[in-house]
């Protein structure tokens, strides 16, 4: 049987003639309620946040979570406890509350700034292929780029699980990525790694900003199924196409 296998952020393990698991995972740090954070926060919020980038990683590549660890650089109480709760609610969410959760918290050292880190396990069939461009399409983006204090400002505004599992059912949709700390620019280009085609933006705004955690998910849609999809999903616009260089 092979070794594991990186695809994007993911770290692909085999582990059956019909199974693999898929490793998702994301850190924080300086947000939260610490002397020295740099933005002042809920840990709840700061843990729910970051538990929803792997999550949201593992969706747009079609699996399933099976199990999360969260590793607490904070003492348990009052931060852990609180980053705890955070991403039970964030699981929630998800409609994952029934998944395993273990962890560690920082019982040693007296810290001054919140920090955390998220792995979550997912699992696929073995026969799933990871995605490669074959045909020009176009890119539609899903949110708007937050990071830091305007994610606080912006949390009802943030799209939810629901939507994203419902777009990756939609068969015009051909490929979906999440945008983190490299922007919008950056994963656009990663969808059309190794292939023919290259990313041409209708503008260039916003598209090198920060989408923090997962604010933005860009999508490589059929262009004959691009008009239906827009106008079922008013949430969604289109940013640029995806053509032969």
């Amino acid at each position: 049987m092979s070794m594991t296998t990186e695809y994007r952020d993911l770290s692909i393990l085999p582990i059956s003639n019909d199974k693999r698991l898929v490793i998702a995972c994301d850190s924080s740090a300086g947000i939260g309620e610490k002397e020295q954070d740099v933005v002042s926060i809920d840990p709840a919020v700061t843990a729910a946040f970051c538990l929803r980038v792997p999550l949201m990683e593992l969706f747009c590549y079609g699996a399933e979570p099976i199990a999360v660890i969260d590793l607490v650089g904070n003492e348990y109480l009052p931060t852990g406890k609180r980053m705890l709760e955070g991403i039970k609610t964030e699981l929630a969410k998800a409609d994952l509350s029934h998944l395993p959760l273990n962890g560690s918290t920082e019982e040693n050292m007296l810290t001054k700034t919140t920090s955390l880190g998220v792995t979550v396990i997912a699992e696929t069939s073995a026969e799933k292929e990871n995605f490669e461009m074959k045909e020009a399409c176009s890119l539609l983006q899903l949110g708007q780029p937050y990071v830091g204090e305007t994610v606080v400002r912006n949390q009802h505004k943030i799209f939810s699980y629901s939507i994203v599992k419902t777009l990756k059912m939609e068969s015009g949709v051909l490929d979906m990525l999440p945008v983190g700390s490299k922007g919008i620019r950056y994963e656009a280009q990663v969808m059309a790694e190794d292939s023919e085609y290259q990313v041409e933006f209708l503008e260039e705004k916003e598209i090198d900003c920060s989408a923090g955690p997962a604010s933005v998910i860009l999508l490589a849609v059929k262009k004959a199924q691009e008009e239906d999809i827009l106008t079922r999903y008013p949430e969604l616009k289109k940013i640029g196409e995806f053509k032969k260089e």
